[in-house]
């Protein structure tokens, strides 16, 4: 399934690279596209391409996955 999910202001990706962000390694989700939020899309983003507050990243994965990634990538602490 398909999900978007935005960084948001507490997100702790800000500035780090997509390599390093455990995405992958984590919750076994694979980002196929950034919306940046001047509206640019990054489609098959590397692994070189820093995340940012405001990007909506579009994400596969199963459900359970997507929802415990979105909830952990926006936590203030």
């Amino acid at each position: 399934m398909f999900e978007e999910i935005a960084l948001g202001e507490a997100s702790r990706l800000h500035g780090v690279a997509l390599k390093d962000s455990g995405i992958r390694q984590n919750y076994d989700i694979i980002i196929i596209a950034i919306k940046k939020p001047a509206g640019e899309m990054v489609f098959n983003p590397g692994p070189e391409e820093l995340l940012a507050r405001g990007d909506v990243l579009i994400a596969l994965g199963n459900r359970d996955q997507l929802d415990k990634m979105s909830t952990s990538l926006n936590a203030t602490s």
